[in-house]
């Protein structure tokens, strides 16, 4: 297991929003993204349900 994965996985859960989590963690909201992209494909399952407004 990735530990950055679950790290990045975390603040996104706590902040609810990737592009917040990027600021939190000084990354862009792409790297974060492409990195629970990564984590949802490896455990294959989806996380997060993806909305204009934010993640559930």
């Amino acid at each position: 297991m990735d530990w950055d994965k679950l790290r990045i996985f975390h603040s996104v859960a706590d902040v609810g929003s990737l592009t917040h989590a990027g600021d939190v963690l000084h990354l862009s909201q792409s790297a974060v993204s492409r990195q629970i992209r990564a984590l949802e494909e490896k455990l294959n399952v989806t996380l997060f349900h993806r909305h204009a407004r934010g993640l559930i």
